[in-house]
C-alpha cells in the first residue's frame, strides 16, 4: 500500500547521505507515493526496491565500537514495532542493527504510549548483549514515556516491564516526530483523552519530566 511504502522510505530517506545517487535509486517508489499517482508496481519499481535494501546494509552497517556509547531509537505504530542501534563514529551516527516485529491481536490493541513502552521493552530485551552493563541514550518521539517510567504505584503488566527496565541503565531523550524518521518508519495514531497512560498522564498523576533509569543489582538477568 501508499502507507506501507513511505513507511519504507522514510526509513530509507533517513540514511540518504550514505547512499550514493540515493534521488535516482528511489525515484520510481517516490512516484507511486503522490497523490495523483496510481499504485502500479512495475519491474522499475521493484529493482528501485531491491537496490534500496542491498544500499541500506552497506556501507551503513557497521560494526559496534567498545568506546563509544550505544543509541536506541524506538518507535510503534498499529501494526508493529521497530527500533535502530547506532553509535557516533566519526561525527556520524552510524547503523550497528535494525530490530523489527509485527504485533499481534492483543497488542494491537494497547493504547498509543503502551506501544511505546511495549517496543523500549522488546527492543532492549533484543539488544541485551550489547546494552546490559552500559550506559546508552534511549530516543523516543512518545513525550508521555518520560514521566510514565516514572509512575509512583504502576501495576500488572505496566509494573513488570518498569521493573525490567530498571535493570538497565539509559537515559530517555525526546524528539520531534521529524527529526525521528529512522525508527519511525511506522505511523501512529492519537491516543483518547480517557487513556491513563497517554495524553492526561501528566495531569493525573503529576509526574517529573527528566528521568534516568540507573542498573539495579540484580540475578535475575540471562547472561
Amino acid at each position: 500500500t501508499v502507507h506501507d511504502l513511505r513507511s519504507f522510505l522514510g526509513l530509507r530517506t533517513h540514511y540518504r547521505r550514505f547512499v550514493k545517487n540515493f534521488p535516482t535509486i528511489e525515484r520510481p517508489l517516490h512516484k507511486l507515493t503522490e497523490a495523483k499517482s496510481n499504485f502500479n508496481w512495475t519491474e522499475e519499481c521493484e529493482k528501485s526496491f531491491n537496490s534500496l535494501n542491498q544500499v541500506l546494509t552497506s556501507p551503513i552497517l557497521t560494526y559496534p565500537r567498545t568506546d563509544k556509547d550505544f543509541i536506541l531509537d524506538t518507535d510503534a505504530s498499529n501494526e508493529g514495532i521497530g527500533a535502530v542501534l547506532s553509535q557516533n563514529i566519526g561525527n556520524e551516527e552510524r547503523v550497528i542493527a535494525y530490530f523489527s516485529k509485527s504485533l499481534g491481536k492483543p497488542e494491537r490493541n494497547y493504547c498509543v504510549t503502551r506501544k511505546e513502552l511495549l517496543v523500549i521493552v522488546k527492543s532492549i530485551e533484543h539488544f541485551h548483549h550489547y546494552l546490559y552493563g552500559r550506559k546508552f541514550l534511549l530516543r523516543t518521539d512518545h513525550a508521555s514515556l518520560r514521566w510514565l517510567l516514572n509512575f509512583k504505584e504502576p501495576e500488572g503488566q505496566i509494573a513488570r516491564w518498569i521493573q525490567r527496565l530498571q535493570e538497565y541503565d539509559f537515559k530517555i531523550q525526546h524528539r520531534k516526530g521529524t527529526s525521528h524518521g529512522n525508527a519511525d518508519a511506522l505511523s501512529r495514531r492519537p491516543c483518547t483523552e480517557t487513556c491513563k497512560h497517554c495524553t492526561n498522564a501528566k495531569k493525573k498523576f503529576r509526574m517529573e519530566i527528566d528521568i534516568s533509569v540507573k542498573v539495579l543489582p540484580t540475578s535475575s538477568v540471562d547472561p
